[in-house]
């Protein structure tokens, strides 16, 4: 790891179009991933991200301050690094520079009223995405879920395993490291399996996904280009040919109300009075 931003992560971390995720500990000791466009660098050694909507990573840097986030561009480069959470501000020069960006100053209903600072702790060189393997990949991890497949707790709805199986769709997956450090990578090539279990085969980067132990808790992050998307959180373990995440938890990431959706019971109250 680099320990200072250099010129090509600074600029994929200055795009607006960019893919970006931040990595935080949840209350329960393991992995949140939140979608986070707006992390980008500020100097060598710090970061930003702009605060428009209120969801739990906030809360959870505020009680353990380290983090990690990861950055993916249009043209499949990425990078990704860990940093540490110090204060935030209400107006200065960076919060007025994320308000003039066109996608904020021309929208009437949502803006920039936060702006969080994180110290780098350590960056990574580029990478790139490695779309052949995406799609050897992709074939295994099909293979793979027809053989673990799990329907007994409905855990994904059908939008959400839809999601989780779009060919091609950015995905990530997010662990803690043996250093206790998080650390995030695609995984494109992942498949659901069934409605309860998510089939990852370990190609491409099966390297990281051999370093993560089993029993481990890890996030599980989909998107589409829409923007919708759907962060799961289980336990990975190894299983023939591949790897698998048991859900225990589905996150709804997408405002207007972000919350846990599975298990049915931690679902956002209901709102029947609106006196």
């Amino acid at each position: 790891m680099n320990t200072t931003i250099h010129a090509a992560g600074m600029e994929l971390l200055g795009l607006t179009n960019k893919i970006a995720l931040l990595g935080t500990i949840d209350e329960a000791g393991g992995p949140h991933l939140t979608f986070l466009n707006t992390i980008q660098g500020l100097g060598e050694k710090n970061l930003t991200f702009g605060q428009f909507c209120t969801g739990l990573s906030k809360e959870h840097l505020l009680q353990r301050p380290d983090c990690a986030f990861l950055a993916l561009g249009a043209d499949r480069t990425w990078l990704r690094g860990s940093a540490r959470y110090t204060h935030q501000a209400l107006a200065g020069p960076e919060f007025d520079e994320y308000n003039d960006k066109p996608i904020f100053r021309y929208n009437s209903y949502v803006g920039i009223n936060t702006v969080w600072y994180l110290d780098l702790l350590g960056i990574s060189d580029m990478y790139k995405l490695d779309a052949l393997g995406v799609v050897f990949g992709g074939i295994r991890s099909r293979k793979i879920a027809k053989a673990v497949a799990k329907e007994e707790n409905r855990a994904l709805s059908p939008f959400s395993k839809t999601l989780c199986g779009q060919l091609g769709g950015p995905k990530f997956i997010c662990y803690e490291t043996a250093g206790g450090t998080l650390s995030i990578f695609p995984v494109v090539q992942a498949k659901p399996a069934g409605t309860d279990r998510i089939a990852i085969a370990g190609m491409p980067y099966g390297e990281e996904l051999a370093l993560i132990p089993d029993g481990a808790k890890v996030a599980f992050y989909a998107l589409n280009l829409k923007m919708q998307n759907v962060l799961v959180k289980g336990i990975f373990t190894r299983v023939k040919k591949g790897y698998q995440i048991d859900i225990t938890r589905v996150y709804n990431t997408m405002p207007p109300i972000s919350g846990y959706i599975y298990p049915r019971e931690e679902r956002p109250a209901e709102v029947t009075d609106f006196s």
